[in-house]
């Protein structure tokens, strides 16, 4: 058998056999074999990454689905950690700290797709991101709405932060998918800091969401976590609300949604195990605290780089 040509395709490397003993099975899986041509296909390490996006640590619920998904992915994690919240700034502040982190991120590794794992900032910026950027970019927002109307709900709540909520982010987005049903809202500010502190189960964090949910309506079949630290206190909610039947939170939608679109531009990435890096504006220490928390994954220091944005 002698090598002919060898072709390299960008993320693969096809290489063209010869094959003098006619047509046969060589016995060797990833073979193909037409006539006497022998057509094998080698992928190597797609050195890509997955870039995410997020204020600071919610987002890190959203990567680890991802990561569970998605294994054979390299993940590059963005915390805005010095300018965090997002969720109480005005529209156009949060549209140019994306704009500013987006374009960063691009600068430092060969990207794939961009995830803005942050409801907030996928509000403001995702449409403007999708313009300007190279890469594929995929937000919380409309996956997640998406991901609501497909168990046809009647009755829908939003529990998000106070400017998802001010600038009817989900309501806009629902309406989009074509729901007509009934939309409450309701903004939940205090369930960051308190996911945050670690009071998950707290007497005083079970009070805040009582208050919180107290004006949600006994019919609301379906609730949106529209915010990625919420999902840390689903427990909780599900035992003050259980006549709601379903939930639905950023994380697993986010999972699915990329794991489609790689897989329909054929960018899945074939090895086993990707790397994991993580970029924070400010406060590593706590940065790497908080997300050996929200990761199954442990993060350690090594894996955290400070970095300015400007």
């Amino acid at each position: 058998m002698r090598m002919l040509l060898a072709v390299f395709t960008g993320f693969k490397v096809v290489a063209m056999f010869y094959c003098s003993a006619g047509s046969h099975w060589l016995g060797c899986s990833g073979f193909g074999i037409c006539k006497q041509w022998v057509v094998l296909a080698v992928s190597y390490m797609d050195k890509r990454f997955i870039a995410v996006l997020d204020s600071g640590v919610g987002g890190l619920h959203v990567l680890d689905h991802l990561h569970r998904a998605l294994p054979g992915e390299s993940t590059l994690y963005l915390a805005d950690t010095a300018r965090l919240p997002y969720g109480s700034k005005s529209r156009a502040t949060v549209l140019s700290y994306a704009r500013q982190a987006a374009r960063f991120l691009c600068k430092q590794r060969a990207l794939k797709l961009l995830v803005v794992a942050c409801n907030t900032a996928s509000a403001a910026a995702l449409s403007q991101l999708q313009q300007e950027l190279p890469i594929p970019v995929v937000g919380t927002v409309t996956a997640t709405a998406q991901a609501a109307c497909v168990s046809h709900p009647r009755h829908i709540a939003v529990l998000a932060t106070t400017q998802t909520v001010q600038w009817q982010a989900y309501v806009t987005a629902l309406r989009q998918q074509g729901f007509a049903g009934k939309i409450y809202q309701q903004a939940c500010p205090l369930f960051v800091s308190l996911v945050e502190e670690g009071w998950l189960d707290h007497p005083v964090t079970q009070m805040v969401a009582q208050h919180y949910l107290s004006g949600m309506p006994r019919d609301t079949d379906l609730v949106i976590l529209g915010c990625t630290h919420y999902p840390q206190l689903q427990p909780l909610l599900m035992r003050l609300a259980p006549h709601v039947g379903v939930w639905i939170d950023s994380g697993t939608v986010m999972a699915q949604q990329v794991r489609e679109q790689l897989a329909q531009s054929n960018d899945l990435a074939v090895q086993q195990q990707g790397q994991r890096q993580y970029l924070v504006t400010d406060s590593p220490q706590w940065f790497t605290k908080l997300a050996n928390r929200f990761l199954r994954d442990q993060v350690n220091g090594r894996q955290v780089t400070r970095v300015d944005l400007t």
